[in-house]
C-alpha cells in the first residue's frame, strides 16, 4: 500500500497563532493549490482500493473533498492536538513557564488543559490498527502538522518526544510504501512543487 498524508493548505489566520483543533478557514486562493496536488497525485477514489481520510476540521475535509471528488471519509482521530487554554492566543502571550513545562515533557504534559502529544498518538494508532489491513492500493491521509507528525513517528518507530523535528509544510505529501509490518518512507514533508 502506498500511504500519502497530506496537510491541510494554509489557513487564513493572524500570524503566530496557537490554532490547534480550533476550526479556522482557509486563505484565498488555496485551490490552485490544491488542483497540483490532485493532478500529482493522480488518484481515483473509489473509497476501498482507494480511500481517502480526512480529519473533521474544515480546512482539511475542503481539501480532502476536492481532491478526491467528494469521496473522502471523516475521521475523528485525524483532528489537530487540543491546545486546551492556549487555543486562539498568539504563541507569544502563552506564559514562559507554560511553555517551559510543556517543553520538559512534550510528549505526556499537557499545561494547556488540552491532549498531551502522546493521547494524539494513541488515538491516531488506534484508528490506523483499523484499517491497515483492509485492501487498499492508496491511501490518503489529510490532516495537520502534529498528527503527520506523531504518525510518521510511530510508523518508522522513531522516539516520540523528537517528532517536532519533521518539518511538514501546507500542502505537503509525506509518501510511504507499507507492505504488512515493513515501512518504507519514500518522502518527507515535500511540498515545494504545489503553491501553498
Amino acid at each position: 500500500m502506498k500511504l500519502y498524508l497530506i496537510r491541510h493548505p494554509r489557513p487564513e489566520v493572524k500570524k503566530g497563532l496557537c490554532y490547534g483543533d480550533m476550526d479556522v478557514p482557509l486563505a484565498k486562493g488555496w485551490e490552485e493549490g490544491a488542483h497540483a496536488l490532485k493532478q500529482a497525485l493522480s488518484i481515483t477514489f473509489d473509497g476501498e482500493s482507494n480511500a481517502c481520510f480526512h480529519s473533521p476540521l474544515s480546512r482539511a475535509l475542503r481539501l480532502a473533498e476536492y481532491i478526491s471528488d467528494d469521496q473522502s471519509q471523516t475521521v475523528d482521530a485525524l483532528k489537530e492536538l487540543d491546545f486546551g487554554n492556549w487555543e486562539g492566543l498568539c504563541w507569544q502571550d502563552i506564559p514562559k513557564q507554560e511553555i517551559d513545562t510543556w517543553a520538559g515533557d512534550i510528549v505526556n504534559s499537557a499545561p494547556y488543559g488540552g491532549e498531551s502529544l502522546q493521547v494524539v498518538a494513541d488515538r491516531v494508532w488506534r484508528w490506523w490498527l483499523s484499517v491497515k489491513d483492509l485492501p487498499m492500493e492508496n491511501c490518503v491521509l489529510v490532516a495537520h502538522s502534529g498528527v503527520i507528525k506523531v504518525f510518521v513517528s510511530m510508523l518508522c518507530q522513531w522516539p516520540l518526544e523528537q517528532c517536532h523535528r519533521i518539518d511538514v509544510g501546507f500542502c505537503s505529501v509525506t509518501e510511504l510504501s507499507i507492505q504488512g509490518d515493513f515501512v518504507m518512507l519514500k518522502r518527507l514533508g515535500a511540498g515545494d512543487w504545489v503553491s501553498s
